[in-house]
């Protein structure tokens, strides 16, 4: 029994799972989540996170530390209320992101500032989290 072989079916296959896999993975531009960008960066006892958070007044933010979770919630408002809006590619409406820190924070000391729309949060880390040097007896 002779049996043929088709390169174009398995170029078929091969197209058919790479629009599988693009159309069941969620793309960048609607996840919801990704708002607002942030960066995390660790000095000495001190963390300092900065979000980019373009347009957003400080009376429509919430700040919050519950334990080691910080979350950072608000609402971006609507721009295009009283004219038609030809091209929207920004969201608007509620957004929360939440972090868990790699380790306890003193919730006293904990500062933020809203700068060009730049949110920048210091936090620095609990006596208990500091490392402790032991001497050897």
């Amino acid at each position: 029994m002779i049996t043929t072989f088709d390169i174009f079916d398995d170029v078929l296959k091969l197209r058919d799972m790479v629009d599988t896999f693009f159309r069941d993975t969620p793309s960048a531009g609607n996840r919801p989540y990704d708002f607002p960008y942030v960066n995390i960066f660790e000095k000495d006892d001190k963390l300092d996170l900065r979000a980019v958070l373009p347009g957003i007044k400080k009376e429509d933010l919430k700040i919050e530390l519950n334990d080691r979770t910080l979350t950072i919630s608000g609402e971006r408002k609507n721009t295009c209320t009283d004219r038609p809006c030809i091209r929207r590619e920004r969201s608007f409406g509620s957004f929360s992101r939440t972090f868990r820190l790699p380790y306890s924070v003193k919730g006293e000391s904990i500062s933020a500032q809203l700068k060009n729309g730049i949110l920048t949060i210091s936090l620095e880390k609990s006596d208990e989290a500091k490392p402790k040097r032991i001497e050897i007896r």
